[in-house]
């Protein structure tokens, strides 16, 4: 190849990647604003909040605690959240970053895992959640042994993520998933990394069936673009968020041998 051609293909790859990171780029703000537009209302992100506030308040922090939302998205969670203490939040993405500082609601700044966390994050939390964001990132150790710097001695970790390899469908590429996780390969990963799991459950189980059909369906029928995310009829929203948030009653006294998402609570050791 001479040099002429060289530098022709090189120009036609840097094209080329470049409108993939246009075309990403584009469809991660989709994302936000598709999430942004319903997670008020939607079934699976008021049930999921309920779950996560059951969890936190079992914890029985100090009433004025300090948290870190490592990777808040666009602040649904940080309005619960902050009943709990004083907020300080991270966001990677411009678009959802806008959104969560909007809220006014704590300390929100750019940054991410595992080597982007912004300097005006306290390095004294009592705890740190990290709510579907593993699973976005390469690497999942690396940040995990990172978030020990920042919380004290007695500091606490929530994470959730999503369960099972073999339930990846375009959804997983949609949202730009790296990986899913099965409870036991969790527990070593995170203990391999300076924590002590506390407990750990698989979750949204009762309605695993349902998405189970679905997942498989969506292997059979795949969509380029995957699901759009939208608002179902009112009836039904109304029972698929009773029947998950039913399980906010029974988590942390009862482990679910199975789910669509797991659950865990860790302490540093």
């Amino acid at each position: 190849m001479n040099v002429i051609s060289c530098a022709a293909f090189w120009q036609k790859f840097r094209i080329k990647i470049n409108k993939r990171i246009n075309a990403d780029f584009i469809m991660e703000n989709e994302l936000f604003d598709e999430m942004y537009n319903v997670e008020t209302q939607h079934w699976w992100f008021v049930a999921r909040r309920k779950i996560i506030d059951s969890v936190v308040q079992s914890l029985d922090l100090e009433k004025v605690s300090r948290i870190m939302d490592a990777g808040c998205g666009n602040g649904d969670n940080l309005a619960f959240l902050s009943k709990y203490g004083d907020v300080t939040a991270m966001e990677r993405d411009d678009n959802a970053l806008l959104k969560a500082k909007a809220r006014q609601i704590g300390n929100v700044s750019k940054g991410s895992l595992p080597d982007k966390i912004p300097a005006e994050i306290n390095k004294n939390n009592d705890l740190i959640v990290l709510l579907d964001v593993l699973e976005h990132i390469d690497e999942d150790a690396e940040s995990l042994a990172v978030l020990r710097d920042y919380v004290n001695d007695n500091g606490k970790l929530i994470i959730t993520v999503p369960a099972y390899q073999f339930l990846w469908t375009a959804h997983d590429e949609q949202h730009h998933h790296k990986r899913r996780y099965t409870a036991k390969y969790l527990k070593i990963l995170i203990e391999n990394n300076g924590w002590k799991v506390d407990t750990i459950s698989y979750f949204n189980s009762l309605l695993f069936p349902l998405a189970l059909v679905d997942r498989i369906k969506q292997k059979i029928f795949p969509t380029e673009k995957g699901n759009k995310l939208k608002m179902p009829p009112k009836l039904i929203n109304m029972l698929l968020e009773k029947i998950f948030s039913f399980e906010s009653r029974l988590i942390g006294h009862f482990s679910f041998p199975f789910g669509l998402s797991i659950i865990v609570v860790a302490e540093k050791i």
